[in-house]
């Protein structure tokens, strides 16, 4: 799996801590980093492998959504956590959007609409 995202000032901030917090430590740093690491394998393994498809504008906000989302919870509740409500409706709708997606990138779609389905 491919990591775009990194603990950056708005990740420390999705999860209540300031940037320049004194209580970040290293290991919560780790943590941090752990969790978001974590998020992104979710989120890729539920959705589909296609590393341009999460660096597309399009889809990069919603990517981030639910990565964050997960990510906290998972950070915020390592012991019970499972994925948010959050996480799970975006991860539903990027399902169809990649579907989409990959039907335009390998041309399967037909001008009505319809898949081809001619061998």
């Amino acid at each position: 799996m491919t990591s775009f995202l990194k603990v950056d000032d708005e990740f420390k901030r999705t999860l209540g801590y300031l940037p320049d917090d004194e209580s970040l430590d290293s290991q919560t740093i780790a943590r941090m980093e752990s969790s978001l690491s974590a998020a992104e394998t979710f989120v890729q393994n539920s959705i589909g492998k296609n590393d341009k498809y999460y660096q597309d504008e399009d889809n990069k906000m919603l990517y981030k959504m639910a990565c964050y989302s997960i990510a906290s919870n998972w950070f915020n509740h390592p012991s019970t956590a499972a994925s948010s409500t959050v996480a799970k409706a975006v991860i539903g709708q990027m399902r169809g959007i990649f579907d989409s997606y990959e039907e335009l990138k390998n041309g399967t779609t037909s001008e009505s609409g319809q898949t081809n389905t001619d061998d």
